[in-house]
């Protein structure tokens, strides 16, 4: 699956929104029009891709239209959509117009980025301190594969990658962080029970042990965004979808992915002679007590 998105990735690639390709953003107040009025009008007159969701009040809206070339999108297509609007609903307003450069566009991705990149590496530390490296690795690997994937989720859909997308993105980091975190907590506590215990069946123990409360949670995310994925419309398509996936994913990694992972890295430290954990507090006193 995750070469399958890597390629996936390439061609066709990803639906880029105004966020990162540069475009307009109309906010437009047109009152007694519905939506889908609105959106026949634009339809109608053959003025391209424009997003269009209700925005605010009743009856006002936000438009998206992507810049379709050059340095930034042209002024006649804002003269269009206003036209075109005002034609539709001669009431019609339009109390903001921006518009996004492909300058601005590019830091957005960069911004994006560096999100992503921070919020791995402060999870990286926070594992590697609480517990061990060899489960900082595991739990990290593994949420690299889980964005691989759900990356390959918005390509195949087709659903637009936007800011809304990426913050949908960080939600998953943190989403499959806690859930692993969960199941290493436990896996922790039964290597301090059981220091000689075999490592396949201790991880197995972990697993079971948790697995209610792992599905119990991950059916409770699921069911609250649901509603969002299947009425929410174009305002929440970029990120109640994947999350919908992402809940998925991230739940079964932990099982089939995190865990072997984790239980490999294991058998190699104590094929090395390295102890799972660090010792506590109150171990390193017991040793210092026994000191001549």
């Amino acid at each position: 699956l995750t070469f399958l998105s890597i390629g996936l990735f390439f061609k066709p690639g990803l639906h880029y929104g105004v966020d990162f390709t540069g475009g307009i953003m109309m906010e437009v107040q047109a009152p007694g029009m519905a939506v889908d009025d609105l959106r026949s009008a634009i339809e109608n007159q053959g003025l391209g891709d424009v997003a269009i969701q209700e925005y605010g009040a009743e009856h006002e809206f936000l438009l998206r239209a992507a810049n379709s070339g050059g340095d930034s999108p042209a002024p006649m297509v804002v003269e269009q959509l206003k036209a075109t609007i005002v034609a539709a609903n001669p009431d019609a307003s339009f109390p903001k117009v921006d518009v996004v450069g492909p300058k601005v566009s590019g830091e957005f991705a960069d911004l994006s980025m560096l999100a992503l990149l921070i919020a791995g590496a402060g999870m990286l530390v926070y594992l590697w301190v609480r517990f061990e490296s060899h489960f900082a690795v595991a739990a990290l690997a593994t949420i690299g594969l889980d964005l691989t994937k759900t990356i390959g989720f918005f390509a195949l859909t087709g659903i637009e990658f936007n800011l809304t997308a990426v913050a949908a993105l960080l939600a998953l980091l943190g989403y499959s962080i806690n859930d692993k975190v969960v199941v290493f907590d436990r896996v922790r506590e039964l290597f301090r029970l059981e220091p000689e215990a075999d490592i396949d069946s201790l991880m197995n123990r972990a697993v079971t042990s948790t697995l209610t409360r792992t599905i119990y949670t991950s059916l409770t995310t699921f069911l609250a965004l649901l509603p969002m994925g299947l009425a929410g419309g174009d305002a929440v398509n970029s990120f109640a979808l994947p999350m919908l996936f992402a809940v998925v994913i991230g739940t079964s990694s932990t099982i089939f992915i995190a865990t072997p992972i984790l239980s490999v890295l294991s058998k190699r430290r104590a094929a090395n002679g390295k102890p799972q954990l660090r010792p506590t507090a109150e171990e390193i006193q017991q040793e210092l007590a026994h000191l001549p």
